[in-house]
């Protein structure tokens, strides 16, 4: 009978919270902002997780193509950002999942309240204040 004393080699990945937008090419700058600020222009819910947020968005194929365009470069300039689409069944909403390590929740609050990005009822539900 072999003991369980074989050390076990963990790896900890320490998140860094910094967006770095020079890491999307900059031709694609623009692209990336307008197809964020539509993304979430279009935001009908919030939903607190307890490592981020979800949003709940149309079900449209137009929307779901921005949502997609837009993961592509957002997760390039902030890399500590896990994201998660979920595509609910009979043509129900697209759920944009963004989560992350300690403090990416905060980080997330502070952009949602000091940046436009959500329709003020959307954001006023959801507990975010005004900055």
């Amino acid at each position: 009978m072999q003991s369980d004393t074989t050390p076990h080699n963990e790896v900890i990945d320490e998140v860094v919270i910094a967006c770095n937008p020079n890491a999307i090419p900059a031709e694609m700058r623009n692209q990336w902002v307008e197809n964020g600020k539509q993304v979430y222009a279009a935001v009908l819910e919030v939903q607190e997780t307890p490592d981020g947020y979800q949003f709940r968005l149309p079900s449209d194929s137009s929307m779901l193509l921005k949502i997609a365009n837009y993961i592509s470069n957002e997760r390039l300039c902030c890399a500590f950002l896990h994201f998660t689409l979920e595509i609910t069944p009979n043509s129900g909403p697209f759920w944009l999942r963004l989560a992350g390590g300690e403090g990416v929740k905060a980080y997330m609050r502070s952009v949602f309240e000091a940046n436009s990005l959500l329709r003020e009822h959307v954001a006023e539900a959801a507990g975010f204040r005004a900055a």
